[in-house]
């Protein structure tokens, strides 16, 4: 913490500057975060603002007032070495100027802080000696004697007059209301105005604020070390990550020439061989015809012209032969062309794979290099703004400034206290595999709409949808019912039916579907309730109640899915799925392994029921031909060492998997691989996110749907082959 003797020349001159205008601060207004900026500029930035808005260097976010940028506390403090800045800028040795006191133009002396001027020699010995102005002395600055530029935040302070009550300018004020954001009053306030309101005396309250500060301060600094080596680390990383990058490409590049090398002797060796066959058909061609020839010498006249015709029939044989030889040569000299252009597509798809895992680390390392510079920047903020006020040894200054700090400091602290354990993990660049894996659909974030018709304080649940292009979101309302809510692809609403809940039933209203032919969904609510619902304008067409079906069924419905024999299968919060026909009627249950807790979602893949086990934390591949199901596989979590949850889950034509994890603040799409067991990518979705389908289009593209739960936003990903 700054001494008394803290000289304001000291002060850096970019706490004194406006980071919009890059102007020294004209009227400064504090933010929460302790950052200033001019009026006009906070006035400037607001005006395109709504609700709340992010600090310009902190990023920190920040509720707006009512009053707008005036409804910002002005940091009087700031001000006031402002004003005095603006007198050392001013004033020269032996400068004339207008005297206040006298109104003639001589040479000024002095600078009395009351009457806000200069004063000449005289009229600077009439504020000394007569009792007319003797509440002017305590803040008469005599130019003559003093060094300006050396001058300390605490004689300042002593030559500023202490604040005045806003509503009896007249007194002194002794008291803040903390009810009316810390101004400052007189004593009559108290039993006026301002009776009944939280009110503090200004010494107990600038106490207050120095010992919170000084606990903050004392737990900022045991972060400081920590917080300075992330840029340092972050460097290290970098070149680590660009070695690694390097050294892979090389073997990649490497494995390229050799496995091209191998192809070439391959086909050079059969080339060989196939030359070595032809030159043997040739030599016993010529051979053949010889002795054919031969013989026809030796014979009679009348048979040269038989042998003759033998012998262009046996040149016609071997031709032919040869012929289907130089075929099949083309072939292999067309494959071996195809291998090698197969193999230098597959190099520059992984060179790709290579430099877009190396750049998605480049954007973590930067982010995590950009949220440390802003870290610092608020902390080497906070430690100077704290410095320059408790300097100050004022406690009309430190009762309006320190509780501010003190909020700014709490907030920081958690800012200082991430370690970034996860920045090293990214020092290589995450393709796995070797260059012969085979390319997987990339998912593409395409449009974000809101969805028409969902009230305030609704739910959607589920999404499912159809081969027109209509999409069905389904959930609760505020009451005892819920809805089923069929939109477009722009969020419109088409169709909208609401349900009442199972009478006497005690499970929430909570309304799930799937998909099961072009124009049915199967819709279930969790207080046991199903039905089928025909979005054609239509509605409920036939509705059971799962607890009425003569199974054992205890606790509440939490999920549906269907395959594509329209078998519909509904899972519990007991471990139970029981499987229906395409009519609602019972077919037979399942009893999910007892690791598994509940079903928050399902998904038929490949002959096996994909479970996300939300409670259990884990997703699970388990068969569905028995009675008792058993675990065939269990998918692997998104990294980070976090405790992720599974939430929803959906397949492509392509078979690949989709499924949302959520863990505290955040949610990952994650895809995998068609066999469940590799997990292929991920990448961050909204927090709100509920559930994910689907959908061909009316075009034939397919596409991926994530539904939120609580802000009720659509939002539409392409599905593409890199």
């Amino acid at each position: 913490m700054a001494e008394s003797s803290t000289q304001l020349g000291d002060i850096e001159e970019r706490f004194f500057t406006c980071s919009l205008c890059l102007e020294t601060l004209q009227e400064p207004k504090a933010l929460p975060c302790l950052h200033r900026y001019c009026k006009e500029c906070m006035h400037m930035v607001l005006t395109r603002k709504k609700g709340t808005f992010n600090c310009p260097l902190c990023n920190e976010e920040c509720v707006i007032p009512p009053e707008g940028a005036e409804g910002f506390r002005t940091d009087f403090f700031v001000n006031s070495i402002l004003e005095f800045l603006q007198l050392q800028t001013t004033y020269k040795k032996d400068n004339v100027k207008p005297c206040y006191g006298c109104k003639e133009t001589k040479v000024v002396t002095s600078f009395c802080f009351t009457c806000r001027n200069f004063l000449c020699q005289e009229c600077y010995q009439f504020h000394l000696e007569n009792d007319m102005v003797k509440e002017h002395r305590p803040h008469l600055l005599d130019l003559q004697t003093v060094d300006v530029r050396s001058l300390t935040l605490e004689k300042l302070t002593s030559l500023t007059e202490d604040p005045r009550c806003i509503v009896h300018v007249k007194h002194v004020a002794q008291m803040c209301c903390e009810t009316c954001g810390n101004i400052p009053i007189c004593v009559a306030c108290i039993f006026g105005e301002h009776k009944g309101h939280v009110t503090h005396e200004v010494k107990i309250l600038a106490k207050t604020g120095r010992e919170n500060v000084k606990a903050i301060m004392t737990e900022l600094e045991k972060c400081r070390g920590k917080l300075y080596e992330i840029p340092e680390r972050v460097a290290k990383v970098r070149i680590t990550l660009t070695a690694n990058v390097e050294q892979q490409l090389e073997e990649a590049r490497t494995a390229h020439t050799n496995a091209t090398s191998k192809i070439m002797q391959k086909a050079e060796a059969d080339r060989n061989e196939m030359m070595k066959r032809r030159g043997d058909i040739l030599k016993r061609k010529e051979e053949e015809c010889n002795r054919v020839l031969e013989e026809l010498e030796e014979e009679t006249r009348k048979l040269r012209e038989k042998y003759n015709k033998i012998v262009k029939k046996k040149e016609q044989q071997y031709d032919t032969e040869v012929d289907e030889v130089d075929k099949e040569t083309l072939i292999m000299d067309g494959r071996c062309s195809n291998e090698v252009d197969e193999m230098n597509g597959k190099l520059q798809r992984f060179e790709e794979r290579i430099n877009e895992g190396r750049l998605n680390n480049e954007k973590k390392i930067t982010g995590v290099y950009d949220h440390s510079t802003r870290t610092i920047s608020r902390y080497e903020d906070l430690t100077t703004t704290a410095e320059i006020v408790q300097a100050s040894r004022n406690e009309w200054t430190e009762a309006l400034c320190l509780p501010d700090i003190t909020a700014a400091g709490k907030a920081l602290i958690g800012e200082a206290k991430k370690e970034f354990t996860e920045l090293e993990s990214w020092s290589v660049s995450g393709v796995g595999g070797s260059l012969l894996d085979s390319v997987t659909p990339s998912v593409t974030q395409e449009s974000v709409v809101n969805i028409k018709g969902i009230a305030d304080g609704w739910r959607v649940w589920g999404v499912s949808t159809s081969c027109d292009d209509s999409i069905v979101v389904t959930g609760r309302t505020q009451s005892s019912k819920s809805h089923v809510t069929v939109i477009d692809r722009l969020g419109r609403v088409i169709q909208q039916d609401q349900f009442e809940k199972a009478l006497g039933s005690k499970w929430n209203p909570c309304r799930h579907c799937c998909s099961i032919s072009e124009h049915l969904i199967v819709s279930l609510c969790e207080s046991n309730t199903i039905e089928l619902y025909d979005i054609r304008g239509r509605g409920e067409c036939l509705s059971r109640n799962i607890g009425g079906m003569g199974y054992s069924w205890p606790g509440f419905a939490t999920c549906v899915a269907a395959d594509a024999q329209r078998n519909i299968y509904v899972g519990g919060s007991k471990g139970h799925v029981l499987v229906l026909d395409d009519q609602l009627n019972p077919c037979r249950t399942m009893n999910l392994p007892a690791s598994i807790f509940w079903a928050r979602d399902l998904v038929v893949h490949g002959g096996q029921l994909v479970v996300c086990d939300w409670r259990g934390k884990g997703s699970y591949a388990v068969t569905m031909d028995k009675e008792e199901a058993r675990i065939v596989h269990r998918f692997t979590s998104p990294d980070g060492g976090r405790e992720w949850s599974p939430r929803s889950v959906c397949t492509d034509s392509n078979n690949y998997v989709y499924m949302l994890w959520h863990a505290a603040g955040e949610c990952v799409l994650a895809k995998y691989s068609q066999d469940c067991r590799q997990l292929l990518t991920t990448r961050q979705v909204d927090v709100d996110s509920r559930s994910i389908a689907t959908m061909i289009t009316g075009v034939g593209e397919e596409k991926l749907l994530i539904v939120t739960c609580e802000n009720s936003k659509l939002y539409t990903f392409g599905l593409q082959v890199d």
